[in-house]
């Protein structure tokens, strides 16, 4: 049997610092990779890496409306929780 639960949803720009930084230490695992346009010595193209936590906070929030991504109020992803009814 399934049961309906509430749970609170907040946007980044609801969060607090601290759950902010929770997330932003979340997505160091996922850097995000752009070519420099240069190549190395082996014909390669350069990646530089960008980091969540390095952006601006207007990025930042900007980067999370786009996705549609939801918190719980520690900062961590609840967005998969969501169900269309």
């Amino acid at each position: 049997m399934s049961r309906l639960i509430k749970i609170r949803a907040y946007k980044f720009e609801e969060l607090n610092d601290k759950a902010r930084e929770n997330f932003a230490h979340q997505m160091y695992d996922s850097p995000f990779d752009s070519e420099t346009g240069e190549y190395d010595d082996e014909g390669k193209a350069v990646l530089e890496y960008e980091y969540f936590a390095e952006w601006h906070l207007e990025e930042q929030i900007e980067f999370c409306e786009m996705n549609n991504y939801l918190f719980d109020k520690y900062g961590n992803l609840i967005s998969h929780l969501e169900e269309a009814v």
